[in-house]
């Protein structure tokens, strides 16, 4: 038997078996697009869907690219999975450009700048020294001199010397829990315009929360979400080194412990977005919410919040929106939303290494 005579023979089955694969990842992908609309909180597996939405159209753009090198008949497969990724990749890149802002934005030298960013208690930076993150951290506060400061996971063993490590924000507020080893971890909202109230909505059986505060700005009083979600909890570290061991049961373990914790914490978050959205209808106030929301932009909680309100990325940003250093450029979990009728002057996410989150900073205006 000739080579090829060999392929022709083998080629139906491989035919097949391509359009097998096609099929599934498709069928998964479009399952990506639709978990936007369901609540994890109702129905969990939702919330994996979304999580595996970039692998996935990494997958299908692979059987693209092999159909058509193949001259494969199935190519339209692929082609029917992405081509709904249209509408979602401005979430995750955009080709800004500033001239292509109304002039009316572009001229504005003024507005509201807020800084978001999870400092993950100090100790999730490039450096494994906890003083080098922190002076990284206070170093590019004080460059960007934003007019509140919006922490999560900020960790400290002497809450009263908050004031002291951001010397310019009189204003301060913050809502800790305390560990068991005496340090205290929460969000902290710095500013330097007077605050008008404050307030935090705890949710059962997690340090994750909500602190908001009333700030005056321009006249008006708007209040702003300090928001951090509940967290999926997986250690990469962890599932790296199995992969390097070569330990199977080890790796499969791992697994399925990282998907029992990606189903909980994807139920969690949507009652958490619920009971933040009660919150904003019922303040009567302009809202901004920003933070980690420990969640993609394919995903119910996005979806959610984004309702009715601008992200400020797709407003102003510009690249990759990317906000988790680990795994950069795939996840986009720091936002910050606000209110329809407020104007975006500016979105960025410096890369610094002080935390496994970036920091994201936007500039508006009411």
């Amino acid at each position: 038997m000739t080579r090829r005579e060999s392929r022709k023979r083998r080629s139906p089955f491989l035919s097949l078996s391509f359009r097998l694969v096609a099929t599934v990842c498709c069928i998964l992908l479009l399952l990506s697009y639709v978990s936007v609309l369901i609540d994890p909180g109702i129905f969990p597996l939702a919330g994996f869907f979304g999580l595996y939405f970039i692998p996935m159209l990494a997958v299908n753009v692979l059987l693209l690219v092999l159909a058509l090198l193949r001259w494969s008949s199935s190519a339209w497969i692929p082609v029917i999975a992405l081509l709904p990724s249209l509408f979602f990749v401005g979430f995750f890149f955009r080709a800004g450009d500033r001239n292509a802002l109304p002039e009316s934005v572009v001229a504005r030298t003024d507005g509201l700048k807020v800084l978001t960013w999870n400092v993950g208690g100090f100790r999730s930076g490039v450096s494994d020294e906890v003083e080098d993150n922190i002076r990284g951290v206070t170093a590019l506060v004080a460059s960007e001199s934003p007019d509140v400061v919006s922490l999560q996971e900020f960790r400290t063993g002497d809450p009263s010397g908050l004031r002291r490590m951001f010397p310019g924000y009189p204003h301060v507020r913050e809502h800790f829990f305390r560990l068991r080893n005496g340090d205290y971890v929460g969000n902290v909202t710095f500013s330097r315009l007077p605050l008008r109230g404050d307030g935090h909505l705890p949710f059962r059986g997690t340090t994750n929360m909500v602190l908001y505060t009333d700030v005056e700005y321009a006249g008006k009083v708007l209040r702003l979400y300090n928001v951090h979600l509940e967290s999926n909890n997986i250690s990469l570290t962890s599932l790296i080194q199995d992969v390097r061991g070569g330990g199977y049961d080890e790796l499969q373990q791992e697994l399925a412990e990282a998907h029992e914790k990606v189903r909980r914490s994807s139920s969690r978050r949507g009652s958490q977005v619920r009971a933040l959205l009660e919150d904003i209808s019922g303040s009567g106030l302009p809202s901004v919410v920003c933070g980690d929301v420990n969640d993609t932009p394919m995903s119910y909680c996005f979806r959610s919040l984004r309702q009715g309100r601008k992200d400020t990325f797709c407003e102003a940003g510009k690249g990759f929106g990317a906000t988790y250093r680990v795994l950069w450029p795939l996840l986009r979990i720091d936002y910050v939303f606000v209110p329809e009728d407020f104007e975006v002057l500016e979105h960025r996410t410096p890369r610094v290494g002080n935390s496994d989150h970036y920091p994201v900073i936007v500039k508006v205006h009411m």
